[in-house]
């Protein structure tokens, strides 16, 4: 399958999902890896979700993170293709992230006092989007089929969506997210 846009899954908790995703031609799926945080997937969850999808790239999300040290230990249990953190974290971590970044910037949050060139930056809906896109590849968040329906496509490289939690293993409604991708995919 193809979508018709570049697509990232995150917060990503579960096999139904991951696979979901993989299946439907998802470019990159998003896992929180820093542990304490919301939908914080360990080591051991991850790789036997791993084992299991082939295709997307690996994102690991690092919200959270309070010592430049644990990224090596996240890097070695996950094996990411790209890190995905706020302002906050690429502060901290001051030119030392060896992969490419993912920058997620809240409305109104700038750029300025960023070293690090980031491969994508994560927004919401913002006014200075076109601003933004000259210089800097666009992942906006969406959350609803409606929300997608009204992108501006001319500004953006892709979308960014969340995962959701099963209700028991194997068992799971993916209402949004699977309308939103159905809606995506490429006819041709």
């Amino acid at each position: 399958m193809a979508l018709k846009t570049f697509v990232k899954v995150g917060s990503i908790t579960n096999l139904s999902d991951a696979r979901y995703c993989a299946g439907m031609g998802v470019d990159l799926l998003g896992f929180r890896v820093v542990p304490g945080q919301e939908n914080h997937i360990n080591p051991k969850q991850f790789q036997e979700i791993r084992g299991w999808v082939t295709g997307p790239k690996i994102v690991a999300e690092v919200y959270g993170l309070t010592h430049v040290d644990q990224l090596t230990e996240i890097i070695e249990n996950y094996r990411p293709d790209f890190l995905e953190l706020g302002k906050k974290e690429l502060l901290l971590l001051k030119g030392q992230a060896s992969l490419p970044i993912i920058l997620s910037i809240d409305t109104g949050e700038t750029l300025d006092s960023i070293n690090d060139e980031p491969a994508f930056i994560l927004v919401r809906e913002r006014s200075d989007l076109a601003q933004l896109a000259n210089d800097y590849e666009i992942l906006l968040t969406v959350e609803s089929i409606e929300n997608v329906q009204r992108i501006d496509q001319q500004y953006i490289h892709g979308i960014a969506l969340s995962g959701s939690a099963e209700i028991k293993p194997g068992l799971k409604q993916y209402n949004e997210l699977s309308e939103i991708l159905e809606m995506l995919e490429d006819e041709n």
